[in-house]
This record gives C-alpha cells, structure tokens and sequence, in this order.
C-alpha cells in the first residue's frame, strides 16, 4: 500500500485498476500487487464459511484420496466371497447374474452415500471449527447453484473408480493386485492427458468449482473434448462390465 501512496493512487484507483497474471513455469509476475492481495483476503473468508467446506475438500485432499479409499473398497466387495471360501454358497444361492449384479449396484450406491456424507461432514466440520477459533465468516458463498453439478459429477467420478477397480479384482481375483495397480495410477503414473480419466477430472474441477476459495492451488489439466472424453470413458466401462461378466460367469459357472 505504501508503494501505491508514493504514487500518489488511493486504494479504490488501485482496485480499478486491471490485474495481469503471467505465469512462467514456477513464478508468477502480477501486475498489480494490492489487488491481488485484495482478491486473495477476499478468497480466504468465502474459504471459511462453512457452505464453502465442500468446495474445499473436493478441489483438495478429496482429488486424490477418495478414489483410492473407495477403490480400495470396492477390490474388497469383489473379493469378499473368495477371502471368505463363500462363493460356491452364494453362487447356489442367488445364482451369478443377481451375485455380481448385487455387488456392482452396491458399489454405485455407496458412491452416492459417500459423496452425500463426505459433503455434509465437511460443512459440520467447518461449523465447528468456525466455532471453536472464534471465526465468523461474513462473506456470502454465490455459487451454492453449482452444488447438484458438483454432486454429480464426485458421484460419477467415484462410481467410475469403483466399478473399474471392482472389475479388475472379479478378472484377476487378487486385490493386491488391483490395489498396486490402483496406487501406481494415481500416485506413479504421470497425467497422460486426453481422454486419461485423471486429466478430465483436472479439467472438469476447474469448471464447476470456485478453485479461488480453495486452500490448495488445483493442477491444471491438458485441454480436451470433457463431453466427448466422459462419453468415450462410460463406453469403454460398459465394454469391460460385458467383458468381465462374461468371462468370469463363464469361469465360475462353467456348466451354465
């Protein structure tokens, strides 16, 4: 502000006037310091009300670790039967096609449940810790209209993951197997770009969610068709439900 006073421009002409960002690999050269700053004060307040809380847990720690959570989940529901020697029992009781499909809806299901509970827990939390700090944030949230988007889309994303993984583990009836090879894709495996799952959940968070209210600078993806990439990615899903359930019903009920 004191650079700003020396020129002899108040805070309001300061404010007025344009921001430029350039960025340059690691650095960024802003134009103009004090309505950065400004837009930035602005960014943290909305950051703690708590109707923000999902915003910010699904454009941080959420990116990458609930679909390694709920994929891990899901190698446990194909795998359940084989751990515990009860295939043969359920196989005889509701027969393959109600078994896997049991399975497959219940992993749909609890995608849902974990997003709706993922997003009311984190407005509790936020409340609380508001709360407990002595924190009041004033500032309104204006994009609460995005939240049905926002609720779909981490729905898709995770019932995505579950069935792929839950999937992986019915084909090769291993989940170590399924879970290294969960760990090497999310945390090893570079963003491939395109039609890589990974790069179309970067490019759709960018869109739908206010990343400047987030506590955690979101990657950005590499530029893609986003309706054509989810339609491509579905298309191949269904491919392997098909592939899978034939494969496997043929292995497990050979006689049928």
């Amino acid at each position: 502000m004191e650079m700003y006073e020396k020129d002899g421009i108040t805070l309001k002409q300061a404010l007025s006037e344009e921001l430029e960002i350039k960025t340059d690999g690691n650095s960024e050269e802003i134009s103009n310091i004090l309505k950065y700053d400004y837009y930035r004060v602005i960014a943290a307040k909305v950051a703690l009300n708590p109707l923000n809380a999902p915003n910010q847990i699904f454009t941080s720690i959420a990116i990458l670790f609930l679909p390694i959570i709920f994929g891990i989940y899901s190698c446990h529901v194909a795998f359940f039967d084989f751990k515990h020697k009860t295939i043969k029992n359920q196989l005889l009781l509701k027969g393959y096609k109600n078994l896997f499909f049991s399975k497959f809806f219940s992993i749909i299901i609890m995608a849902i449940g974990v997003v709706l509970v993922t997003t009311l827990l984190s407005i509790v939390i936020q409340y609380l810790f508001n709360l407990f700090v002595g924190v009041q944030a004033n500032t309104s949230v204006n994009y609460l209209k995005e939240v049905p988007l926002q609720f779909l889309y981490q729905s898709v994303v995770l019932i995505l993951f579950g069935v792929f993984f839950f999937l992986l583990t019915t084909a090769v009836r291993s989940t170590l197997v399924s879970i290294i090879a969960l760990f090497l894709y999310m945390l090893l495996v570079p963003n491939l770009g395109g039609f890589d799952l990974k790069n179309l959940m970067l490019l759709t968070v960018s869109k739908i969610y206010n990343t400047s209210a987030a506590t955690m600078d979101v990657v950005a993806g590499e530029d893609t068709n986003l309706i054509l990439g989810y339609v491509a990615t579905i298309g191949v899903w269904i491919l392997l439900i098909v592939l899978v359930y034939k494969i496997d019903k043929k292995r497990s009920c050979p006689r049928l």
